[in-house]
């Protein structure tokens, strides 16, 4: 079942778990249909930034989201949902 929409996953340069949690899906995207948009929270308004601050990494897809930690297991029921 290939996901029509990207997933997003949120976090921010020089956060060690952020990349671990890219390296998760890369690791996830070898064996199912996905692409994911990075977004650096950075980036985002203030307000927005400093709410998910302390809850990256946060990987979303649809309405769906999931915070760190998170694992392949975690990956396959979202994909599925």
């Amino acid at each position: 079942m290939p996901t029509s929409n990207p997933w997003r996953l949120y976090g921010t340069l020089g956060c060690h778990l952020c990349e671990q949690a890219e390296q998760l899906l890369q690791q996830f995207a070898e064996t199912r249909a996905l692409t994911w948009q990075h977004i650096d929270i950075a980036e985002l308004p203030t307000e927005q930034m400093l709410e998910l601050a302390h809850q990256i990494p946060i990987i979303c897809r649809a309405d769906t989201c999931l915070t760190w930690p998170f694992s392949l297991v975690d990956l396959v029921q979202l994909y599925h949902d």
